[in-house]
Parts: structure tokens; C-alpha cells; sequence
């Protein structure tokens, strides 16, 4: 077996675990690294977005060796902060291996991820009845269990208990946010199969799929996924009608969808109050989190204008909202309860989480790599169903408003995989045509 084919196996193995495992997609993808510096073949000149993004990552190594001096060569400091938020440079590999990838290995890549799409739904499908955590299964294989997590009840619906769906993931942030990157294209996958009039096999599947995912996300009840995902759909919707696609569906269809999915909901809402706990958050009711935002947006935002161009330092969060939250208090004694119980991991906002960790420049340097992910979207001329893998990327943004999906390992590495996929495809097209 050539290097290359190890190197595809590797790459494809990665993709499709990411589904099931962090450890293992993260094993196969630094097994597909080694074979990628064994080939041999010409890269491509480097692209602007791969310099804005070796630029990001050099400011946050940067930062590390800046706070490390800063603490007096403390090398239990340097063990802590290569370990938190730098420690994701492993995951950009992702988006480097990416860049080997030949004209002739996208369709590989592409059945890759279809599969890990089907795999995500599946397994939280799967999820919804299941009393225990799926993915403790993987963590059996490695080690002695002496407990079994159980899952969250979200409701009882006619008779059937519904927990809350996660697939093989440790949260339902985390599966939320990687359905948010594969929704969009099971939406415009269904679209083309009715825009192209498939077999009617073919298009009772793909809609029973999104019916599947669908159902899986609402319940899943990730708000700030499902905000990302809606504006990637609308987003997705310009650029479809855009390429000269038209839907030949008689228009009756999507009404009388409407009105089955209004009556159903209807009937649900007055009927099962487990549906109104689930559903009611994302119509607009008050949930138990919405208040802790927050309070950590304002005890981050004193760390931010503290230290404005370095940063508090990668692995110093805790410690700094700590003292952030304490100061706060005193000045709002009254508002004491909630500052001391809010969580304290992450600002809850990828944005705010660079600039309190690194200093806005690198929040700057972040922001443009962003624009040049999304500008890369709407320069590219890949064909649908492809395209609309890309459309979730641009949601991925709009959702770190209100979540840290970015810090994120399970999200993220799939999340580079499909930014690189774009890049590189982009970069063998306009290869082609120059």
C-alpha cells in the first residue's frame, strides 16, 4: 500500500470518527500528519487564509511564551497553559492535511463526511431512548467502568420517555454544534434530490432523514446551534437561488408541510407539557441558563480592558474570573448568589474568549480569518450538494456569539476539516484554470 493510500485511509478514518470518538478521530488524524510528511507532492502556493491562520496560531504561542516569562519561567504554568486553549494547534493539522488532497481524492472526502453525517443523526436518534450515555461505550473499550452515565430525561411524549439527545458526545453543546455544521447540507441535499427528481427511494430516504435530524436538534434544544443553523440555511438560500437552482415542487407541498408541522406542534403544546419545556426556549420563554451569561460577560468584560493587548494568558481564565466575579460582587453585593454560581470555564462567547485570553490584536487577526473563511464561500464555484457543507461554517460564527464552540475539540477539528476541504478545493480549481 502507497504512502498516499495510508494517508487517505488515515484522513477519511479521522472524518468519520469524529462522529463517534475525540480520541480516536484525533489518533487517526495524527497518524494521517506522519503520512502527510512523507509525500511527496507539490504543494500549492500558500493562500491567504493559510497565512492569516499560521498568523492566529503564532500569536497564541506567542502569548503562551510572553505569560510564561511574565511568571517567572514557571514551568508548571507553561505545563498548564499548553495544555488549555494553544493545545487546539494540533487540530488545525486538519486543515494542513487538507491541503494534499488531490482533484481526485475530493469525492473520498466528501463520502467521508456523508458518512459522518449519518453516523451523528443515527447515533442521536439513537440517544433519545437511551437511558445511558451512548458514549460510554468508547470509554469501556480503554478502561474499567465502575459507573454508567445516565442521560437527562427531557419529557414523557404519548407514553415514550425522550432524553436528551447527544449522540456519542460528552454534552449536548457539543452534539448541537456539530449538527449545526451538518445540517445545512442534509437541508439542501433533500432540496437538490427534489430540485434533480430522484428516485422516489432516494428522496423518501433523504427526507425521512432530515425528518430524523430535525426532530434530533429541536429536542437536542442547543439555542445557540439552532440560531447558527437557521441564518446558514437562509445564508445557503441566496446562494442557491444565486447558481439558478429553482424547486419543481408543486407549492402546495411546503404549505402543507407547514400546516401539519403548525397543527402537530398545536396539539403537542396543549397536550404534553414535556414538549412545552423542550419547545419553549427556542419560541422565546425564560430558561434557567439564559441569566448566566450574563454574569460572565460582565466579569469578562473587566479582564478584556484590563489586559487589552496580551491578554490574562491561556489557562488563566478560572483563576482571573475569579477574581473578576469577586470584585463585581462587592460592588452588586445583592447580585452575590449568582456570581458565585454561574460557570466559570469560558466567557460563553468565542469572541470574548480570545480578547480575554490573548488581547484584542489576536481577536483582530481571528476576525479577519473569519472574513476570509466566509469570502472563500462565496468565491467558490463548487457544485451542490458539496456547497452546502460550507454553509454550516458560516452558522459555526454566528453561533460563538453565545457559545464557545471554537474551544471545543470535538467541534473543531470537524469544523477545520471542512474549511480545509473548501480551501483546497478552491485552490485545485483555480489551479485548473489558471
Amino acid at each position: 500500500m502507497k504512502t498516499r493510500q495510508f494517508f487517505l485511509f488515515f484522513l477519511s478514518a479521522s472524518i468519520i470518527t469524529s462522529a463517534m470518538s475525540v480520541s480516536l478521530s484525533q489518533g487517526f488524524l495524527g497518524l494521517a500528519f506522519v503520512t502527510f510528511l512523507f509525500l511527496r507532492d507539490k504543494a500549492f502556493p500558500m493562500g491567504n487564509l493559510m497565512k492569516i491562520a499560521l498568523v492566529f496560531w503564532g500569536l497564541e504561542i506567542t502569548s503562551l511564551l510572553i505569560h510564561f516569562l511574565m511568571s517567572g519561567l514557571d514551568w508548571d504554568y507553561l505545563k498548564k497553559g499548553a495544555t488549555s486553549e494553544p493545545k487546539d494547534i494540533f487540530l488545525f493539522l486538519a486543515f494542513v492535511c487538507m491541503t494534499k488532497v488531490r482533484r481526485e481524492d475530493l469525492p473520498l472526502i466528501y463520502r467521508s463526511f456523508v458518512a459522518f453525517s449519518i453516523i451523528l443523526v443515527i447515533s442521536g436518534f439513537i440517544s433519545l431512548f437511551s437511558e445511558y450515555r451512548l458514549g460510554w461505550l468508547f470509554s469501556s473499550l480503554h478502561r474499567e467502568m465502575t459507573t454508567w452515565g445516565k442521560q437527562h430525561l427531557q419529557g414523557i411524549v404519548f407514553g415514550v420517555k425522550l432524553y436528551l439527545p447527544i449522540g456519542l458526545m460528552n454534552t449536548h453543546l457539543t452534539y448541537g454544534g456539530l449538527l449545526l455544521l451538518v445540517y445545512p447540507w442534509i437541508f439542501f441535499r433533500v432540496l437538490l434530490s427534489l430540485e434533480n427528481r430522484e428516485k422516489w427511494t432516494y428522496r423518501l430516504f433523504w427526507i425521512s432523514f432530515l425528518g430524523m435530524a430535525s426532530f434530533v436538534f429541536l429536542v437536542n434544544n442547543a439555542r445557540s446551534a439552532l440560531t447558527g443553523t437557521a441564518f446558514a440555511i437562509l445564508l445557503g438560500f441566496i446562494i442557491w437561488r444565486k447558481r439558478g437552482y429553482r424547486l419543481n415542487i408543486s407549492p402546495w407541498i411546503p404549505f402543507a408541510i407547514i400546516l401539519i408541522s403548525i397543527s402537530l406542534g398545536g396539539t403537542l403544546w396543549k397536550t404534553s407539557e414535556s414538549f412545552r419545556t423542550v419547545i419553549g426556549p427556542i419560541l422565546g420563554s425564560e430558561k434557567h441558563t439564559d441569566s448566566g451569561r450574563t454574569f460572565i460577560w460582565d466579569s469578562t468584560f473587566p479582564l478584556i480592558l484590563s489586559n487589552p493587548i496580551l491578554g490574562v494568558g491561556p489557562g488563566n481564565y478560572s483563576k482571573e474570573i475569579e477574581i473578576s466575579r469577586k470584585e463585581r460582587s462587592q460592588d452588586y453585593p445583592e447580585l452575590l448568589f449568582f456570581y458565585e454560581t454561574t460557570q466559570r470555564g469560558h466567557a460563553h462567547n468565542d469572541y470574548f474568549h480570545i480578547a480575554t485570553i490573548f488581547g484584542i490584536p489576536t481577536l483582530l487577526v481571528f476576525l479577519a480569518m473569519i472574513w476570509m473563511i466566509i469570502r472563500e464561500q462565496f468565491n467558490t464555484r463548487i457544485p451542490f450538494p458539496q456547497m452546502a457543507w460550507y454553509f454550516g461554517i458560516s452558522g459555526f460564527f454566528l453561533a460563538s456569539l453565545l457559545q464557545c464552540y471554537f474551544q471545543d475539540d470535538e467541534v473543531v477539528i470537524i469544523f477545520w476539516y471542512l474549511v480545509g476541504y473548501l480551501y483546497q478545493s478552491n485552490q485545485l480549481n483555480a489551479n485548473q484554470n489558471a
